[in-house]
C-alpha cells in the first residue's frame, strides 16, 4: 500500500502518467517511419541534464535520430527516422515523469525544433532539473524473525540521507525478496511504501517484509517422458544425483536453476522443469518433469579456408554412455586435403598455403571424450580425452602427438565464471623452421636441432575461468567477456626437464549498443611467460606454446603471425672468394622466399571496432571501422617495455550474417615496413645446413663442388648472424593493404 503524497498538480500529473502508459511509450526509442512531409530528426540533444546522461534520457523517450552513417557520413539508403507529430509532445512528459520517479519534483522539460535543411530539424530537450528530493528515513521492517536478516540486508544501494529514487528503492525491495526466496523463505514479500513532501523536498520511507514460513523440500517427484517407441534411457537415481537436491534441505530458488540447468547441460533431455507445489506451509514437494532426447547423434561437414583449404569432420555422441548419463564424444578432422601429403591431389587449389612450408603433409585429430555431469558429489563437469593429432601454425611449426591426454574438471560454483582446471600429457615432436630455431632459440646446428625435434613429453597443468556477460555468443551487442589462463609446465608434473615454463593470459572484451543496430566493441588482449629467460636452450620454450600474434582476429594489418620479430629466408646467394658467403641485395631484397615467424615471450594486442549497420540490407550486412594496435616481443633479449612500440594498422570490415555465424573480409591498411631480422639459405638440396646470408655477415662458409662444378655441400662455421636485414620499403598503397577472410567475429 502506499501512502498518500503531496500533490503534483492534480490532473496534470495524472495526464502525464497516462500518457507514459500509451502504447508507444516505452523504456527505449523507437523507428519513426518517414513519410512525404515529414520532418528528418538529424540531431537530438539534451540541455541541462546533470543527474543523468544523453543516453539514459534518450531511452526514455520515442523520438530517434537518423542513423549515425546518416547523420555524418551522409550515405544514402540508411536508416532515417523522422519527428512524429503526436508523440513529440508526451516526450515531454516521458522525461518529467522519469526525473520525477528519480526524486527531482520541481523538475521542467521544454522542447525546441530548429531546422537545419529544407526537411530535417534538429530537436532539442532543454531540462531543468531542480534540487532533488532527500531521503529523511528508510526503514526495512519484517526481518526481525527471519535468520540471517542482516545478510539480507547487506549491500543494498539505499541509504538514508541519499536522493529519493524510486526506481532504486524497488530495486532494493526487489532484492529482499529474492534473499529471502534463496534463504528458504519461497513466499517472501516485500511491499513499499513512501510518503514524499514536494514542498520542502522530503521523503520517508518504509519496505514491509512479510517472510512466510521457512520452507524445506519434501517429496521430489520425477516424471520422465521417452522418446517415442522407446523406454526410459536414463535411471531416475541418475537424474536425483545430477540434481543434487535432497528432501529436508531449505527450498532455496538459486538451487532450484542450478538443478535444472545441471540437467539440462547433459543434453541428454529436450525439456526440463522443476516446479514447487506447497502441500503445507513448510514443506514443499519439487515436480520434476523431463522429456528425453535422442541418445545418439552424428554430424558431417566440410569446408573451405585459405590455410587450412579443404577440411573434413566427424563427430559421434552418445549422451548416456554405460548408462549414467556421461557423454562420450568421438571426433575426427583432417584438414590440407588437396596440398597435403598423402591428400595433394590438387596444389593449386590453395594458393596461400603454398607458401607455408608445413602444408606439405594433412594435419589431423583422432580423439575421443568422456564428460561426466557430476565429480565426488561437486557440481563440477570432469572431462578425460584421449587423442593424435599433427597440427601446424603458418611458416612457424607443426606439432605431431602420437598419443595425447588431457583431464580437466570444469566448475560452475560461480554461475558466470566457471573455473577450469586441466592436465594435460602427450607424447610427440615439433618441427619448426630452422631459422626460427637458430634466431630464436639459438640452436643453429643440425645436431642440436634434431635433438629438441625428437620426440618428447610435454605436461601442461592450465587454470582458466571465463566470465561471459554479453548477450550473444556469435555476434554480441553488449556485455563483456573477460578470460584468464595461466599454463605450466615443468619436471614436477612429469614433463621433460628440457621443457619448462609458466605462461599467463588475460584477454578482456567490451561490447557498448549505439542504437539502431550500431556497437561499439573493444578488446584488450596481453601474455607474457614468468621465470627464467625463455630464450636459453636448457629452458625451451615449444614454438607452438610461443606468443604469436597478426591475422583475422588479432591484428588485421598484419598477414598470420607476421606481428613481432620475423626471419627471413632467401631463394638465392652470391658466393665471393674464399667462398665466404655474400649476399646479391638487388636480388635478395626482392626474392627471399618466405618469411618465418619468430613468436615471442610477450604480447599486448589492442582492438577497437564501430560495428555499423549497412546501409544496404541492414539485417544481413555489416560495416566495420576497425583499428587494431599490437606488437609481440621478447623480454630478456633487449628489448623493454619502454622500447616497445606498437603498431597501429586501421581498416574497414565487410561482415554477412549466415546460419553459420558471421562471414566477414577485413581490408587492413599497414604503413610499416618489415623489420629487420637475420636472413638465412636453406641448404637442404646441397645436403648442407641453414646458412646465415646477410648482407656483410662474416661466418666462413665452406663449399663442396664435383667435378662438374656443382655444388655438393654447404657447410659453415658456428658464429651469431646479424639481425640488420630488412626488405625494401614499398609505398604503393595497394601493397601497404593486408586483405583477410574468416568466418565469427574477431572477437
Amino acid at each position: 500500500m502506499i501512502s498518500p503524497r503531496v500533490r503534483l498538480g492534480g490532473f496534470v500529473y495524472a495526464a502525464l502518467i497516462l500518457t507514459a502508459m500509451s502504447p508507444l511509450a516505452t523504456a527505449a526509442a523507437q523507428d519513426i517511419e518517414c513519410q512525404r512531409g515529414d520532418l528528418e530528426v538529424m540531431r537530438l540533444e539534451f540541455e541541462g541534464n546533470h543527474a543523468f546522461s544523453d543516453a539514459d534520457l534518450a531511452k526514455t523517450i520515442v523520438t530517434t535520430p537518423s542513423a549515425w552513417a546518416r547523420r555524418y557520413l551522409h550515405l544514402p539508403f540508411t536508416v532515417k527516422h523522422c519527428l512524429d507529430r503526436t508523440e513529440f509532445p508526451n516526450d515531454r512528459a516521458r522525461l518529467i515523469i522519469f526525473y520525477r520517479r528519480r526524486g527531482y519534483p520541481r523538475v521542467t522539460v521544454d522542447t525546441a525544433v530548429k531546422e537545419l535543411a529544407p526537411g530535417a530539424v534538429a530537436v532539442t530537450f532543454k531540462i531543468n532539473e531542480g534540487p532533488p528530493t532527500d531521503l529523511r528515513s528508510f526503514v526495512v521492517s519484517g526481518l526481525d524473525s527471519v535468520a540471517g536478516g542482516k545478510r539480507i540486508l547487506r549491500g543494498l544501494s539505499v541509504r538514508e540521507g541519499n536522493r529519493f529514487d524510486r526506481y532504486a528503492i524497488d530495486a532494493a525491495a526487489d532484492s529482499i525478496q529474492e534473499r529471502l526466496h534463496n534463504t528458504g523463505y519461497p513466499r517472501g514479500v516485500a511491499i513499499n511504501s513512501f510518503y514524499a513532501n514536494d514542498s520542502v523536498l522530503m521523503a520517508w520511507d518504509t519496505i514491509y517484509v512479510s517472510p512466510g514460513s521457512r520452507t524445506t523440500i519434501g517429496k521430489i517427484d520425477i516424471d520422465v517422458t521417452p522418446m517415442p517407441n522407446k523406454k526410459q534411457q536414463i535411471p531416475t537415481k541418475v537424474v536425483r544425483r545430477i540434481m543434487g537436491l535432497d528432501s529436508g534441505e531449505l527450498f532455496r530458488e538459486d538451487e532450484i536453476l542450478d538443478a535444472q540447468r545441471a540437467v539440462y547441460q547433459t543434453e541428454a533431455y529436450q525439456h526440463v522443469s522443476i516446479t514447487p507445489d506447497s502441500n503445507e506451509d513448510t514443506v514443499v514437494t519439487l515436480h520434476v518433469n523431463l522429456a528425453e532426447a535422442a541418445m545418439h547423434a552424428a554430424r558431417v561437414g566440410a569446408g573451405y579456408g585459405t590455410l587450412d583449404c579443404l577440411r573434413i569432420t566427424g563427430e559421434y555422441t552418445d549422451y548416456n554412455f554405460l548408462n549414467g548419463a556421461r557423454r562420450m564424444d568421438l571426433t575426427g578432422r583432417v584438414s590440407k586435403i588437396g596440398i597435403g601429403s598423402p591428400a595433394d591431389f590438387a596444389p593449386g587449389l590453395c594458393p596461400a598455403a603454398k607458401n607455408d612450408v608445413f602444408s606439405d603433409s594433412v594435419n589431423y585429430y583422432l580423439g575421443a571424450t568422456l564428460r561426466q555431469p557430476l565429480f565426488l558429489g561437486l557440481r563440477t563437469v570432469p572431462t578425460i580425452t584421449v587423442y593424435t593429432q599433427r597440427q601446424s601454425e603458418y611458416n612457424a611449426y607443426r606439432r605431431t602427438t602420437l598419443i595425447g591426454g588431457v583431464a580437466s574438471v570444469l566448475w560452475r560454483g560461480l554461475t558466470r565464471s566457471p573455473v577450469n582446471l586441466s592436465y594435460s600429457m602427450d607424447l610427440g615432436r615439433t618441427e619448426a623452421q630452422p631459422a626460427l630455431f637458430c634466431a630464436v632459440f639459438n640452436l643453429c646446428d643440425a645436431t642440436e636441432r634434431e635433438k629438441v625435434q625428437q620426440t618428447q613429453r610435454l605436461a601442461v597443468l592450465a587454470l582458466g575461468t571465463t566470465r561471459n556477460t554479453s548477450n550473444s555468443i556469435l555476434s554480441p551487442t553488449r556485455g563483456s567477456t573477460i578470460h584468464l589462463e595461466t599454463r605450466f609446465s615443468g619436471p614436477v608434473i612429469l614433463s621433460d626437464s628440457g621443457l619448462q615454463f609458466t605462461k599467463v593470459l588475460g584477454d578482456a572484451s567490451r561490447y557498448i549498443s549505439l542504437g539502431g543496430g550500431n556497437v561499439l566493441a573493444m578488446r584488450l588482449r596481453g601474455g607474457t611467460f614468468v621465470g627464467r629467460s625463455v630464450t636459453s636452450a636448457t629452458n625451451f620454450i615449444p614454438p607452438q606454446e610461443r606468443l604469436y600474434a597478426g591475422g583475422p582476429t588479432s591484428v588485421r594489418g598484419f598477414a598470420q603471425n607476421e606481428l613481432g620479430s620475423l626471419l627471413y629466408v632467401s631463394q638465392t646467394y652470391k658466393v665471393l672468394p674464399p667462398h665466404d658467403f655474400v649476399t646479391d641485395t638487388t636480388v635478395v631484397d626482392s626474392a627471399y622466399r618466405r618469411i618465418v615467424p619468430g613468436g615471442g615471450n610477450t604480447l599486448l594486442v589492442g582492438n577497437l571496432e564501430f560495428r555499423l549497420r549497412s546501409p544496404v540490407l541492414p539485417d544481413v550486412l555489416q560495416v566495420t571501422l576497425f583499428t587494431d594496435a599490437g606488437e609481440v616481443w621478447n623480454r630478456g633479449g633487449g628489448t623493454t617495455l619502454n622500447r616497445v612500440r606498437l603498431k597501429v594498422t586501421p581498416g574497414v570490415q565487410f561482415t554477412a550474417f549466415s546460419p553459420v555465424g558471421p562471414v566477414r573480409v577485413a581490408v587492413g591498411y599497414n604503413p610499416y615496413r618489415r623489420p629487420p631480422g637475420p636472413l638465412y639459405y636453406e641448404a637442404t638440396n646441397e645436403g648442407g645446413e641453414l646458412v646465415c646470408v646477410t648482407p656483410g655477415n662474416t661466418i666462413p662458409t665452406h663449399i663442396t663442388t664435383n667435378s662438374d662444378g656443382v655444388v655438393t655441400t654447404i657447410k659453415q662455421d658456428a658464429g651469431f648472424c646479424p639481425s640488420d636485414f630488412q626488405p625494401a620499403k614499398d609505398n604503393r598503397f595497394l601493397n601497404k593493404l593486408t586483405f583477410s577472410f574468416a568466418i565469427g567475429q574477431a572477437f
